[in-house]
């Protein structure tokens, strides 16, 4: 590895040790733009890792945009269909809303049209002789105050009905628009899917290509080799200048949460942490598969301090919880955080994938400290 990169990215890190856990606006924002410029370099100095040929890097590159826009797509389609379901809701509140107010309108309009007729009884011309002709001053007086208070609560009503129909007037605009609306986001979200659909076909194109190119186990054993590399140029990249970090001091240390912090996500255990995975490789953390879009969880309090596609490892986030402790997430379909984000334990941060080129639906997860690999196993909970 060239020495003039490493001395920049670190010239980058070192000035970020500066920074304290919970910064002015002004920092914040000045150590968000630091943090995103190390991910920057440290992607600059991951392709600078040999081991593959020429058409293999030239296919990692086009597995790489295909990866990055198929996790845009599905984003994209989460959205719409949560867009969806908020749009279904509002329409069955106004549907019900619609429901009520034509009852309420059929009411009123019964009430009325009965207060018409008692009005129109009681001013035709024989009940207007009875009451003039009543001799009782107070009986007369009674009649009149009665008569008034009878128009007053015919015209309320009408007022009443006719805010009614107005409100259902607005309630029926609301439908239509809601409608109009579900109608467009489906079409959307039709020619989005069409999009994935076709982009997960060219994907699988790359993928035969590259494992055309990976014709014997020593080729394979030397990609594996070069992904390794790629990840612990990272960790220690970022562990060489990032560890002395200030925690907030109102959180648990997560060296007090041993046994007890939450699985990232809900899986089956498929590699466990020290199995051989080549004759001098073994497994670092865990494999957890899961379903496609499972949620990925942060597993206690820190801060993303990379979150970007790293070839081998697809779309990758790093969380540093502090006193030299780190979490790795890889494989991800989605990355739902930032470089520079905070994040509380149990946060959604990604969700789950197959990026990085692998076949099934899987987290890789890892914990580590101070740069070394450590077993999930002594720090997570017993059941995920």
């Amino acid at each position: 590895m060239k020495k003039a990169p490493m001395r920049l990215l670190q010239h980058w890190l070192l000035i970020l040790l500066l920074s304290a856990a919970c910064p002015t606006q002004a920092g914040e924002k000045e150590d968000r733009q630091k943090l995103q410029q190390i991910g920057k370099d440290i992607l600059k100095l991951e392709e600078s890792v040999k081991g593959d040929s020429k058409e293999q890097q030239r296919l990692a590159r086009e597995l790489k945009k295909t990866e990055l826009d198929t996790a845009r797509l599905n984003q994209a389609i989460h959205d719409l269909e949560a867009q969806l379901e908020k749009l279904n809701s509002e329409l069955l509140q106004l549907q019900s809303q619609k429901s009520s107010l034509e009852k309420s309108r059929q009411a009123q309009q019964d009430l009325i049209a009965k207060q018409i007729t008692a009005t129109y009884r009681l001013g035709n011309e024989e009940s207007i002789k009875l009451l003039l002709n009543q001799e009782d001053p107070d009986k007369v007086s009674r009649a009149l105050k009665y008569y008034d208070y009878f128009l007053k609560a015919r015209a309320e009503k009408i007022e009443q009905y006719l805010q009614t129909m107005a409100e259902l007037h607005r309630v029926e605009t609301g439908i239509s628009e809601r409608q109009a609306a579900l109608t467009q986001r489906r079409s959307t979200l039709s020619e989005q899917q069409q999009r994935l659909e076709e982009n997960l076909r060219v994907r699988s194109e790359v993928l035969v290509r590259l494992d055309r190119q990976i014709t014997s186990s020593k080729q394979a054993l030397k990609q594996l080799h070069a992904e390794h590399k790629r990840l612990e140029t990272v960790i220690r990249t970022l562990e060489e200048s990032i560890t002395k970090l200030v925690s907030p001091t109102n959180t648990e240390p997560f060296s007090r949460r041993k046994g007890k912090l939450p699985w990232p996500v809900k899986g089956t255990l498929s590699q466990y942490f020290g199995a051989t995975r080549t004759a001098d490789i073994t497994w670092n953390g865990w494999l957890l598969k899961a379903s496609e879009g499972t949620p990925v969880h942060a597993i206690h309090h820190g801060r993303i301090i990379f979150s970007d596609y790293l070839r081998g490892h697809g779309m990758l986030v790093i969380i540093d919880h502090g006193d030299g402790y780190m979490s790795l997430y890889a494989h991800n379909q989605v990355l739902l955080k930032v470089t520079g984000d905070w994040v509380q334990s149990g946060e959604p941060i990604a969700r789950v994938g197959n990026s990085g080129g692998q076949r099934d639906h899987a987290l890789y997860f890892e914990i580590r400290h101070n740069g070394r690999p450590t077993n999930p196993k002594t720090w997570l909970t017993r059941k995920g």
